[in-house]
């Protein structure tokens, strides 16, 4: 027997009536279920900064004050934040931010000092690291938490959807953060670490002079090329400053020419290791130092070249791989062939390897000779979620000059 033609019609409108009335109900369970997934998340994002909590006062502790000595202060000082200086009125905001900056850096010193008093200079160096690292970890469990509970106070599903799509990325940035608080724990060598290596691989003897803080120099000859090579003082976790001590030299001498070499963010499907040249001052962080090489290289017509070693922005943070000691090896062999072809025989060039220098000393002995594998050579599946970001600029942990703002 035929089935009468109004049933199919029938069951679509009904179809469409309870879809219709569910719609309201369907938001709510796909709000709940991203809710449930974000508690999840954040609850492992505090899980990881407990630990980079852990490793940093392990360390503090390994050099005579007990946990209970020196906890309070710790977490208090977790918390520390340095607020940029105005820039509606643009003049002389370099030098304020220099200020700041500076600031905030011997108030770091000086809290080390009071938690590892008997620490030799290098280990307080690699102390004030971790306990940058453990700030970071601190920090991006209480910015997800916020968005946690602000998403569920508002019941705001584009909110929870928002986080939800950017999880991955964070989760990544975060497990990074405990890595990195491991690696300046213990004074290993991190992927920012490479502009620093090269320069160690020019100059590997003694003689290096120290006439801005943090910050050494070494003169080498490159057939008859007079070299003058500058990184961050090691093998301590310090950033230096490169920009004043390139001023200085400039200043007292007849530079020619300035290389800079530093990590600079790849992009999905690039290899890391990759050396790539360009022009300009390839230097991150705050824009203090930058400044400072571009105004003397104008004034005094001086041409600044650029080579960078490609690597994620998690890489830059992690204890330093195989293939990224590689390519700084390569870039030492290339900045000796720029030599040759850009500068004549009796000139000079200033060769700066710019980066966190932790575990790359200048001496022979503090130079590394073994690498971690990499994933591919342990046989995993390698994955680098952040693309990074061009000469891991801007305020990472990798930098010190790092600023938190409130």
């Amino acid at each position: 027997m035929a089935e009468p033609d109004f049933i199919f019609p029938l069951i679509y409108v009904l179809i469409f009536v309870i879809s219709f009335f569910l719609i309201p109900y369907q938001t709510k369970m796909i709000a709940r279920m991203g809710m449930g997934q974000l508690r999840k998340s954040v609850n492992e994002l505090e899980t990881w900064a407990k630990e980079s909590r852990g490793i940093a006062l392990k360390a503090i502790t390994k050099h005579g004050k007990t946990k209970r000595d020196v906890e309070k202060e710790f977490d208090n000082f977790l918390e520390f934040f340095a607020i940029e200086p105005v820039s509606a009125d643009p003049a002389g905001v370099i030098n304020r931010l220099e200020h700041i900056i500076d600031v905030r850096n011997k108030r770091f010193e000086k809290a080390v000092e009071r938690l590892v008093p008997n620490a030799d200079p290098e280990a307080a160096a690699n102390i004030e690291m971790a306990i940058e690292g453990a700030m970071a970890s601190h920090m991006l469990h209480r910015l997800m938490r916020h968005f946690m509970i602000l998403a569920d106070k508002t019941k705001n599903i584009q909110l929870t959807m928002v986080i939800q799509m950017n999880l991955p990325f964070i989760r990544e940035m975060a497990k990074s953060f405990v890595e990195a608080t491991k690696a300046f724990a213990d004074g290993k060598p991190i992927g920012d670490g490479v502009g620093p290596l090269v320069a160690a691989y020019l100059v590997q003897k003694d003689g290096w002079k120290e006439p801005v803080e943090d910050t050494v120099y070494a003169e080498t000859v490159i057939d008859r090329r007079k070299v003058i090579v500058v990184k961050a003082k090691g093998p301590g976790g310090r950033v230096g400053k490169p920009g004043e001590l390139i001023q200085y030299l400039a200043k007292r001498r007849k530079i020619n020419r300035i290389l800079m070499i530093d990590a600079a963010g790849k992009l999905e499907g690039e290899r890391s290791g990759d050396v790539i040249e360009g022009v300009g001052a390839a230097i991150g962080g705050p824009p203090t130092e930058k400044y400072k090489i571009e105004e003397i290289a104008t004034k005094m017509k001086i041409p600044v070249d650029a080579m960078v070693i490609k690597e994620s922005f998690t890489e830059a943070i992690k204890p330093m791989h195989s293939d990224l000691a590689k390519g700084a090896k390569r870039a030492s062999e290339m900045v000796k062939q720029s030599i040759l072809e850009r500068i004549k025989p009796g000139e000079t060039v200033i060769v700066a390897g710019i980066g966190n220098t932790i575990g790359v000393g200048q001496l022979p002995k503090d130079i590394p000779e073994e690498f971690q594998a990499t994933k591919k050579e342990k046989g995993e599946n390698e994955s680098a979620l952040m693309p990074g970001i061009t000469s891991i600029s801007s305020y990472t942990l990798a930098r010190k000059e790092r600023l938190n703002s409130p």
